[in-house]
């Protein structure tokens, strides 16, 4: 393993100098926690987020979930992306949730890429049981991913459903290329425990909010800085007014809106 991952580096100076010390270590952590990977530019972070994370914890029993907000995107143009202290922050204010942890440890880390970011984790953090958190519409990239078989074998993969792509992530090249590692959702619960590959499909949150879409309302001319560092559509992100980014709190549908509540901060 390279000496790359045996710890972290400080946050470049270009990243941000508005990161506080928290915004970019790994949150903490014990051997034998089950903790959900969720990451994404979050810009800006919406209710469907909150949501997918929330459905994720309850039906696979997580102990925790970690936001991973990226610096951005190397391969896009990021000109547009607001600063990643505003987003650890606008995260943060929508989560709010005592078993989710925002952190920007990849600009710490170094890392573009998320297998790179997966394994430094999974190296760091010994005896913990990662699961990476994704939505439908990112099953049906996935394939375009850096390594992303590389991921599939470093932990167990948890798709929850959207507005649309569900009707055909599963028959995508990945979702084809690993069917021989569905888990039945009834069985969702032992994801955790399971060796990789070993993934499944979380039925019944549809929303139609993507970051995508909010960015392109709030800069309608700018150049599309959106997606991961692997040039996928955004897990976490898009909307109004960049310096507006702390407040922003997309609404979605009453039945999110209702699972949040129903979930609190169990």
């Amino acid at each position: 393993m390279s000496m790359a991952y045996d710890s972290l580096r400080p946050v470049p100076a270009r990243q941000d100098t508005a990161l506080l010390g928290r915004d970019y270590r790994v949150p903490l952590y014990a051997p034998g926690m089950r903790i959900g990977l969720f990451g994404g530019t979050f810009d800006p972070p919406h209710e469907a987020h909150l949501a997918a994370c929330l459905l994720a914890m309850r039906r696979l029993q997580l102990d925790r979930v970690w936001w991973l907000v990226t610096p951005g995107n190397p391969l896009k143009n990021t000109a547009g992306l607001a600063p990643l202290a505003e987003r650890i922050a606008a995260a943060r204010s929508l989560a709010h949730h005592p078993r989710i942890d925002v952190t920007g440890v990849e600009a710490a880390v170094g890392v573009r890429y998320t297998y790179d970011t997966v394994r430094y984790l999974v190296t760091r953090c010994r005896g913990v049981r990662f699961v990476w958190i994704m939505g439908a519409d990112n099953l049906r990239s996935f394939h375009r991913w850096n390594n992303w078989r590389g991921i599939a074998a470093l932990v167990p993969i948890v798709v929850v459903d959207r507005l649309g792509p569900s009707l055909y992530a599963s028959a995508g090249v990945a979702g084809r290329a690993l069917s021989f590692a569905r888990v039945r959702e009834e069985n969702a619960v032992r994801l955790p425990m399971l060796k990789p590959p070993a993934w499944t499909f979380l039925h019944g949150l549809k929303s139609p909010l993507s970051s995508t879409q909010l960015r392109a309302k709030r800069r309608p001319t700018a150049g599309d800085g959106a997606g991961d560092h692997d040039g996928r559509p955004d897990t976490a992100d898009g909307d109004e007014d960049a310096a507006a980014v702390p407040a922003i709190v997309a609404r979605t549908h009453e039945s999110e809106r209702n699972l949040r509540r129903g979930t609190g901060g169990g």
